[in-house]
C-alpha cells in the first residue's frame, strides 16, 4: 500500500491550478459522504447532481407509512457527524431525512447541489481527459451539460423500483403505488388494499395499512426470516446522556458497531447462522399461534440466504380480522380484482412492495468509456467492479455502493465512508498532476475472481434472491466482514492503478462558476 498524499501538497497543487472538478451523482448517504471527504482534502469544485428536490436519496423518495431503518439510529449515521438528537432506537424516515438535511447544512453542501436534475449520460473525452455530462432539468425537460474531471456515482442500490410482470396490472382501475413512489394524496382509509410482496417495505407498510384499511390482502411469493426489533423511543435519561456529551453518541455508535460485527455470519458452515435461525424460528412460534399461518410464514431456505427482516408488528398485523395472507401465485389483475388460482380478491387499490432493480446499477444513465464502449454493454446482466468502485476503461469514474459492496451485516454507512475515503485519495492524486486514473484490467479481474470464489462459500448461494443477477451470479454482496472492505479501501494500491498525468498545454479545468454560466 502507498500512503495518502499529504494534505498540504494537495492544497498546494490546488493553488497552482490543478483544481479537479468533481461531479457526484446522487445526494443520499453516499453522495454526501463523498462531498465531505473531498471538501476535507481541499477540493471545492464539486457538483452534487440530484434528480429529487433536495438531499436524502432513498430517504427522500421512500415516504410510505411505516418507513424506517433496520439498523440502529446511532449506527446508521456518519462517524464524522454523530447525531445527539435521535429520538428512538431505530429512526423512522422523517427523522433520517432531517438528519441528512442537517449534515448538508453543517458541511455547507447545499451550495454544491444541483437539485431537480437528471443525468442522462456521461461520456469520456480522451483528448482532454474529461467527462462530458448530458443533464436534464426534471421540471422543464430542457437539457444542458458541462465537463468534469471526475465523476462519482452515488446512486445507490435502491434507486429504481422493480415492477412485477403481472398480466393486467396496467388495466387496474384504482390507484397503483410502488412503496418507493408513495402518493400521499391517495387516502386508503376504509379501502380494500392488495399488497404484493413481502420484503422490507411490506413488513413496514402492512401494519400501518391494517390500522386504516377496511381490508388488507397480502400476496406472498416467499416468506422472509424475521427476528425481534427493539424499536422504541429513547428514555428521558438516555436522551439527556446523548445530548449532554458529544462522546456519548460516539460510544453508542461504537457499541452497536461491535455488536453487529460480532454477529455477522456469512459462510454456510458458520455456527452463528444456525443459532440465529433458531432465534427466528422461536420468534415465529411465539408471535403466530395459528399452525397454518405459521407454516405459511416459515421460509424453506437457510437463514440469511435472503435479507433478514426485523420486527413483530408484521406478524401481529397478519393475525388481525381485516387482514389475509395469500400464498397462491397471482394469475392476473383485472380492473377491480387480483386473481389467483382459486380465488378472486376484489380490491380498491394495489400497493407494490416488490423491491428494486438491484442488479441494474446506474439504471437510466448511459456511461461511455475511453474506448467508446457503454458500461451497460460491458456489464450485460452481470455488473462487476474492482472493490465495487472502479471499472477498467472508465478513467476518473468511481462508484459508491457499487457491485458486491452490500453488507451481510453492520451498517452500509460504514462502507460508504470507506469508499468515499478511497475516492478522495484518488482525487488527491489527480489534484497534483491532473490527467486520468483508472484500475488495471488485470487487477479488476483478479479481484473479481477472488470474491467470486469466496462467495461460493457463503449462505447466499443456497437460494435465489435479489442478490443475484439473472445468470445466477451474486452481484450485490461483499463476501467478507466490513473491516476487510475498510482495509482494502484505506489507500490506493499503486500497482493496481494506472495514472496518466497528460493534460493539454495551458488547459485548466473550468471552475464550478464557469460551468454554471455556460449552462445558463
Amino acid at each position: 500500500m502507498t500512503r495518502h498524499y499529504p494534505l498540504g501538497r494537495v492544497r498546494a497543487a490546488l493553488r497552482r491550478g490543478h483544481r479537479p472538478r468533481v461531479a457526484i451523482i446522487g445526494a443520499g448517504f453516499g453522495g454526501l459522504a463523498a462531498a465531505v471527504a473531498l471538501r476535507r482534502i481541499g477540493v471545492d469544485d464539486i457538483f452534487i447532481i440530484e434528480r429529487s428536490d433536495g438531499v436524502g436519496g432513498t430517504w427522500r423518495l421512500n415516504t410510505y407509512p411505516g418507513a424506517a431503518c433496520d439498523i440502529q439510529s446511532h449506527l446508521y449515521s456518519f462517524s464524522f457527524a454523530p447525531n445527539r438528537d435521535w429520538t428512538r432506537t431505530y429512526a423512522h424516515q422523517p427523522e433520517i431525512l432531517a438528519y441528512l438535511e442537517s449534515v448538508a447544512d453543517e458541511f455547507d453542501l447545499n451550495r454544491h447541489l444541483l437539485a431537480g436534475t437528471r443525468v442522462r449520460s456521461i461520456r469520456w473525452n480522451p483528448k482532454i481527459q474529461q467527462w462530458s455530462l448530458d443533464l436534464e432539468s426534471v421540471s422543464s425537460g430542457s437539457g444542458f451539460g458541462f465537463a468534469a474531471d471526475v465523476v462519482v456515482s452515488a446512486v445507490g442500490l435502491f434507486g429504481e423500483p422493480k415492477l412485477p410482470d403481472i398480466a393486467g396490472l396496467c388495466a387496474f382501475a384504482g390507484p397503483v403505488m410502488h412503496t418507493s413512489r408513495w402518493d400521499a394524496g391517495v387516502d386508503l382509509t376504509g379501502s380494500r388494499v392488495a399488497v404484493i410482496g413481502t420484503g422490507a417495505s411490506a413488513v413496514q407498510v402492512v401494519p400501518e395499512l391494517a390500522k386504516i384499511a377496511a381490508h388488507v390482502t397480502v400476496f406472498q411469493r416467499t416468506p422472509p426470516w424475521m427476528v425481534p426489533k427493539d424499536d422504541r423511543p429513547f428514555t428521558a435519561a438516555e436522551l439527556a446522556r446523548f445530548r449532554r456529551s458529544r462522546w456519548a453518541s460516539k460510544r453508542e455508535r461504537w457499541r452497536l458497531w461491535k455488536e453487529q460485527h460480532d454477529f455477522t455470519a456469512l459462510r454456510v458452515d458458520d455456527p452463528l447462522v444456525a443459532g440465529r435461525q433458531g432465534i427466528a424460528e422461536d420468534f415465529l412460534r411465539r408471535k403466530v399461534s395459528d399452525p397454518a399461518l405459521r407454516a405459511a410464514l416459515t421460509p424453506d431456505y437457510p437463514f440469511r440466504c435472503k435479507r433478514v427482516l426485523l420486527g413483530s408488528d408484521y406478524y401481529a398485523a397478519l393475525q388481525r380480522d381485516n387482514t389475509d395472507l395469500v400464498t397462491e401465485p397471482i394469475v392476473e389483475i383485472t380492473e377491480s380484482a387480483v386473481v389467483t388460482g382459486s380465488r378472486v380478491t376484489d380490491v380498491d387499490a394495489v400497493v407494490l412492495a416488490t423491491g428494486f432493480q438491484t442488479n441494474h446499477y446506474l439504471a437510466g444513465i448511459e456511461v461511455v468509456g475511453s474506448d467508446g464502449q457503454s458500461l451497460h454493454e460491458r456489464w450485460g446482466e452481470d455488473p462487476s467492479a474492482y472493490l465495487g468502485v472502479a471499472v477498467s476503461g472508465f478513467p476518473n469514474f468511481f462508484m459508491l455502493y457499487g457491485p458486491n459492496t452490500n453488507q451481510g451485516g453492520n451498517s452500509i454507512v460504514y462502507i460508504l465512508e470507506a469508499g468515499a475515503r478511497l475516492v478522495a485519495d484518488a482525487v488527491a492524486r489527480l489534484a497534483r498532476t491532473g490527467g486520468s486514473l483508472q484500475v488495471r484490467p488485470e487487477a479488476e479481474r483478479r479481484f473479481n475472481d477472488e470474491i467470486g470464489a469466496e462467495l461460493e462459500h457463503t449462505v447466499w448461494t443456497r437460494c435465489g434472491s435479489y442478490f443475484r443477477s439473472p445468470s445466477g451470479r451474486i452481484v450485490t454482496q461483499w463476501p467478507y466482514k466490513e473491516l476487510e472492505y475498510a482495509r482494502r479501501t484505506w489507500r490506493l494500491r499503486s500497482r493496481d492503478w494506472t495514472h496518466d498525468d497528460y493534460r493539454p498545454d495551458g488547459q485548466v479545468p473550468m471552475t464550478a462558476s464557469d460551468s454554471r454560466r455556460s449552462s445558463s
